[in-house]
């Protein structure tokens, strides 16, 4: 059974479950109206409830609430009934007013969660004697507190029992975030148990109007209790951030910091997915990595090419300046970019766009996706983009790290490959070639008489012709082949999976370009050079026929330039083998 069906089904039941709880304590508890005056303490509970309920404090995927304190005073004044369906529509008008989206299984889901553990609750208060709402706060005091005192820790158990079975049904057995909910729950309880018995007691002394009295000391306390909330909230979101820092800092490659980063960031706010957007040659951002909702997104990003200045991801890029998509992607905001049309295809609510910008310079953008609307908070925005600026230096310190490394394998006056790195590449291919059985030809070359140029135009002469000589070779060989300075005037290269018949055909056509194509030189003074013609000398050797390793390889080819085309004349192309014979 998929986790989807599951969880439709668990809804059914308890919502099920919920309506003959609520007929149940309909018979045995009936409301009681008093008019005018009813009606002005109820809209005063529900102020405070839906105070309680537009500032929770979330902890992963939960919310946490000072709510309870409110609750048990408005049952001991309306009853069950009341009380429940007052729960259903306050918290249904708190998720209208924050905008975000309610759908039927989420509000079927807390509604009947809501009537449940109002059931379960009451049925505690009777069992310990406590008498049918509206109360009488003349009552004595030990009358009113152990009712609700089992009323209290029913609610509780009651609440968080049925949030395990949602959350089994829904997630499996990963429920690291309902637990986190239920540790700040009991934090809070104490608090919330200390008000409704103060509320409790004031009202035994001065009746309801009491309620009315402390109203505001209670809200401006539920503020209080959200502005400690959100700074410890906000002390460990700082923690994650430094050591998310710490793991981006020791490392020197582009997907190495993207997969810390993406890894990283759903444990700082909560999201349905992320992405790495970065730069190609063109300009276009394509992804890097991405951590979708379901492994059909994350296959549709990584597919996705966005220009810049397209939707809320470009513009990110485009500007180096946060973006945010509080509505439904593509349907209501008009972004027909191609990530707000995939996100919307799956139900896409919100994007969150931080460019990753270092030293003025735009390096990518890290996009945040939700499926709710207006899922991202001010705090949310400024910690990812706190934690965005720390992986922009990670990206940047590790591009300038490939670039000083590609640097130590030029050579500075060809720009071709240097010796260095050309002992780890054809040490590199040579096992691929063993590896998959296929072969690999190494052509060594080395410019004819190239001491007469020095000595009859001087070194600098000599270097444009080894430039000139560079580019003619990078023309003539495959994109794939790997052409580096050997040392003076030779050179190498190295023909991936090329045979010896390749190997020969474009070793023969570098030949015959160097031949045929005239080298200009710079006029010295008011002299004039002639167009200077060259020749090369070329040795070929293919592994594994012609050799055991890269060294045998490149000592074959050697001998066989020097042997079977330097001593035979030059200008010619000479296969290993052939001298061999």
């Amino acid at each position: 059974m998929s986790v989807n069906v599951r969880y439709v089904r668990t809804v059914l039941v308890i919502s099920g479950l919920a309506i003959v709880s609520l007929i149940m304590m309909w018979l045995m508890c009936p409301p009681v109206w008093d008019g005018w005056h009813s009606l002005i303490l109820l809209l005063a509970y529900g102020a405070l409830l839906l105070s309680a309920w537009m500032f929770p404090v979330r902890v992963g995927d939960q919310s946490v609430t000072i709510t309870l304190g409110i609750e048990l005073p408005l049952f001991l004044e309306f009853g069950p009934v009341i009380t429940a369906l007052a729960l259903c529509a306050i918290w249904a008008l708190s998720q209208w007013l924050s905008g975000r989206t309610i759908k039927w299984t989420r509000f079927a889901a807390n509604a009947s969660m809501f009537t449940v553990m109002t059931a379960i609750s009451f049925l505690a208060y009777r069992a310990t004697g406590g008498g049918a709402p509206p109360i009488e706060w003349s009552a004595s005091l030990a009358a009113l507190i152990t009712p609700a005192l089992a009323y209290v820790c029913l609610h509780f158990i009651s609440n968080y029992a049925i949030s395990l079975i949602y959350e089994v049904s829904k997630n499996g057995y990963k429920i690291d975030s309902w637990s986190m909910g239920v540790l700040w729950d009991l934090a809070a309880l104490a608090g919330e148990v200390l008000i409704a018995f103060l509320l409790i007691l004031l009202q035994h002394v001065y009746g309801p109007v009491a309620f009315l009295v402390t109203a505001i000391p209670f809200a401006v306390l539920i503020y209080m209790f959200k502005l400690y909330a959100n700074l410890l909230i906000a002390n460990r979101q700082l923690s994650i951030i430094s050591e998310i820092t710490m793991k981006l800092n020791a490392e020197l490659g582009d997907q190495d910091i993207a997969r810390i980063l993406l890894a990283g960031t759903p444990r700082l706010v909560i999201l349905t997915a992320c992405y790495v957007f970065v730069p190609d040659q063109d300009l276009m951002l394509s992804a890097l990595a991405v951590r979708g909702s379901s492994p059909e997104m994350e296959a549709r990003m990584s597919e996705l090419r966005i220009q810049a200045g397209e939707g809320v991801t470009g513009k990110a890029f485009a500007t180096g300046a946060v973006q945010v998509s509080r509505r439904h992607v593509a349907a209501s905001s008009g972004d027909r970019s191609p990530i707000a049309v995939t996100l919307s295809a799956t139900g896409g609510g919100s994007i969150l766009a931080v460019p990753l910008t270092y030293s003025e310079e735009t390096l990518g953008v890290l996009t945040l996706t939700h499926a709710e609307r207006n899922a991202f908070s001010k705090r949310d925005i400024e910690m990812v983009q706190i934690l965005a600026n720390q992986a922009a230096i990670g990206f940047y310190n590790a591009r300038r790290y490939a670039q000083t490394k590609e640097l130590s394998y030029l050579d500075e006056l060809t720009g071709l490959f240097n010796y260095r790195y050309f002992e780890s590449a054809l040490e590199k291919q040579c096992a691929r070639a063993q590896q998959k059985g296929i072969g690999v030809t190494l052509l060594v070359l080395d410019i004819d008489h190239f001491k007469r140029i020095n000595d009859s135009y001087g070194h600098l002469a000599g270097n444009e012709v080894l430039r000139t000589f560079a580019q003619l070779m990078r023309e003539q060989v495959r994109d794939e082949d790997i052409v580096c300075r050997y040392g003076g005037e030779e050179f190498a290269v190295i023909l991936p999976g090329a045979g010896v018949d390749v190997g020969m055909q474009i070793a023969e056509r570098v030949r015959e370009c160097v031949e045929a194509t005239p080298i200009h030189l710079s006029p010295v003074g008011a002299a004039t050079i002639l167009p200077v013609r060259l020749t090369v000398s070329v040795g070929a050797a293919s592994f594994p026929e012609m050799a055991d390793s890269p060294l045998s390889l490149l000592r074959n080819a050697d001998r066989a330039m020097y042997v079977g085309s330097k001593q035979r004349g030059r200008n010619r192309v000479a296969l290993y083998r052939q001298i061999e014979g």
